[in-house]
């Protein structure tokens, strides 16, 4: 498989500055001079450390045209100039303009949702992660709408080799910094689902992310303490606890709290 791993989730905002502000202040995040917030784990199959970035992006950003979209998913991608050249050789669009700076080498295809796709071929060793302190330990998941999601995960597993689970999910495999296991899951879903919406509003986005905590009741009570709409409902499986808040944007933003390592 090419793609290893959610490289990041960039998105548009009116006001890039105030969302980091507001992240910083209830979700302790610690953003980069560039903007991003870096997350650092490991890799399952190559034991290779990674980075998984939560990057706002001002409205005015050209950074996703040609996509009129209002985010865009980075994929870590392993031999980008094989990918490339198999994505181009199928007749995909990919865009003539390929960018090298001190995080790697960066290219980008045209997905058949017309959505641009980051492919990142990380460098080594690469930028250190941003120190976070509000119980937030990693990005958990990145999840996204579809006009048909069938097609469009034929296309990720055809083209990427992101193949999903038999429940629908992708699956990213590794470790977190102290060695637990962990994983980042992709998903989409389709277009007018209410999984994103809250409270009787519909979604503010088409897209949602999911934040791994180390204590799902902590981070809640102090988002509800500070004023934040929470979501009353709280869900429990085997694979862990799951909570659900807005934004400042009023995006709906999932939590996820693993359960204790074996």
């Amino acid at each position: 498989m090419s793609v290893t791993g959610l490289g990041g989730l960039f998105f548009k905002t009116p006001d890039a500055e105030a969302l980091r502000a507001w992240y910083e202040t209830h979700l302790g995040l610690g953003f980069s001079p560039g903007g991003g917030a870096w997350f650092a784990w490991r890799e399952a199959d190559t034991g290779a450390d990674a980075l998984t970035v939560f990057g706002p992006f001002p409205d005015s950003t050209r950074y996703f045209e040609p996509s009129v979209e209002s985010f865009m998913v980075n994929y870590r991608v392993r031999g980008l100039d094989t990918l490339l050249a198999r994505l181009r050789a199928a007749g995909e669009t990919v865009i003539d303009e390929e960018l090298e700076s001190e995080d790697g080498r960066f290219a980008w295809v045209m997905d058949p949702d017309g959505q641009k796709v980051e492919l990142w071929e990380p460098a080594l060793p690469g930028r250190p992660p941003t120190a976070h302190a509000g119980g937030v330990t990693g990005v958990g998941g990145i999840f996204f709408t579809s006009p048909d999601p069938a097609a469009l995960k034929g296309w990720y597993a055809d083209r990427l080799g992101v193949r999903p689970r038999d429940d629908g999910y992708v699956v990213f495999g590794g470790t977190d910094l102290g060695g637990a296991p962990t994983f980042t899951a992709w998903e989409v879903f389709p277009a007018g689902t209410e999984y994103f919406a809250s409270g009787g509003e519909p979604a503010a986005h088409p897209f949602m992310v999911n934040f791994r905590v180390r204590d799902l009741d902590d981070v809640l009570a102090r988002l509800e303490g500070a004023g934040v709409w929470v979501d009353p409902k709280r869900e429990s499986y085997e694979f862990g606890k799951f909570g659900w808040f807005l934004d400042c944007d009023g995006a709906r933003v999932e939590l996820w709290e693993p359960p204790p390592p074996p």
